[in-house]
């Protein structure tokens, strides 16, 4: 009875201290897997990977330091792919801080690839709109008149531009978000171009019925759709000059032991408190 006791009333403290051995033993010397990629995943990047040189796309990047353990990586990801198939994008955003970290990461991205490969110039290469405080009016105006839309950014005679009129020409449109911003784009896109993707682990449930309908071509979630990304860049692009495998990678083992740890707790809690139970020592 004393044990179930123990079990039933065991400190949090405990719990937090052996999450801290978890988490830093596997940061430490993580254990590595094979990764089975998910089928969402692969149809993002094949669509990426189909595209040709001098294509263009639009990243809608909704995210922040909120969600980055989940969205910086596939960010990351989506953006050295690009690079490396030499594709022109633009990104844009709904939340105010979400432009300036974009940028950062970009650079990052930038400084990651090889002499030898594209060097990619903001204006010539890319764009970073910036921000539009209203979800709806710029998700339909992208939609109306994206020119327009843009040049309200002064972005008139940018070079990424050169050829689109119409949201219509742009190859894709992908979302990188923690937040609901994709509703917008469900409601308004009226097929003008593919869209695509990338959201937190949270959203996953309601967004998952858009992909097996065909309104989403791929899609990503959360840290192990970053994993996902990485590990098919790996595949793709063995060279070691490049980096594939990034955050998406190292988080999976200790975002693992830490789940595991949760899962267990649950159940050995519940396992207690129906033997105390059975025992009349607890309501």
């Amino acid at each position: 009875m004393k044990f179930w006791q123990t079990l039933y009333a065991i400190d949090r403290r405990v719990l937090y201290g052996i999450l801290m051995l978890l988490v830093g033993w596997q940061v430490l010397k993580p254990i590595t897997v094979p990764n089975v990629t998910m089928g969402m995943s692969k149809d993002l990047f094949d669509k990426i990977e189909s595209l040709n040189p001098g294509d263009v796309v639009l990243i809608e990047s909704d995210w922040t330091t909120s969600t980055a353990g989940e969205s910086r990586g596939q960010f990351k990801a989506l953006i050295r792919h690009l690079m490396r198939k030499e594709v022109k994008f633009v990104t844009t955003a709904i939340d105010p801080l979400a432009p300036g970290i974009g940028e950062i990461f970009i650079e990052e991205v930038k400084r990651e690839e090889p002499p030898d490969g594209p060097r990619y110039q903001k204006g010539r290469d890319y764009e970073i709109a910036g921000y539009f405080p209203n979800a709806e009016n710029h998700v339909q105006a992208m939609v109306t008149n994206v020119r327009k839309e843009l040049n309200s950014k002064g972005l008139a005679n940018s070079p990424v531009l050169v050829g689109i009129s119409d949201l219509s020409d742009m190859k894709a449109v992908i979302l990188v978000t923690a937040s609901s911003s994709i509703n917008v784009w469900y409601e308004r896109l009226r097929n003008k171009a593919p869209l695509g993707l990338m959201c937190t682990a949270v959203m996953a449930g309601e967004n998952i019925p858009y992909h097996a309908s065909g309104q989403l071509f791929g899609m990503t979630i959360g840290a192990k759709g970053a994993f996902d990304y990485e590990t098919l860049l790996n595949e793709h692009y063995p060279d070691e000059k490049y980096k594939n495998l990034d955050t998406g990678s190292r988080y999976m083992s200790p975002l693992f032991f830490a789940l595991l740890l949760l899962i267990v707790s649950v159940i050995i809690g519940n396992i207690a408190m129906v033997m105390l139970r059975k025992k009349g020592d607890t309501a």
